[in-house]
């Protein structure tokens, strides 16, 4: 069986500080994604505010090769730097 990683070390990967990863993830229409170089956007309300996103469901994230700002629902993520995601524990 191949390696996986459970939903809650990726969001701790996402949330802490300057972390860059790289995700694959569905869109709602089906299709697929994937964006390299990503991180979460920073507020000044840094960690709490994090929290609540992960508490929303939403990830907002940032693409330092484009540029751009873009969220990404939790649900929908495949894999993680490489890795499959479990979302049914660890």
């Amino acid at each position: 069986m191949a390696d996986k990683i459970g939903i809650g070390e990726v969001l701790a990967e996402i949330n802490r500080k300057n972390a860059v990863f790289s995700v694959t993830y569905r869109k709602r229409n089906g299709e697929w994604g994937e964006k390299h170089r990503v991180t979460a956007r920073t507020s000044a309300n840094g960690l709490n505010q994090r929290k609540k996103m992960n508490r929303s469901g939403l990830l907002k994230l940032h693409n330092m090769d484009s540029g751009e700002d873009f969220d990404l629902m939790i649900d929908l993520l495949e894999t993680f730097n490489g890795t499959q995601i479990n979302f049914y524990g660890q």
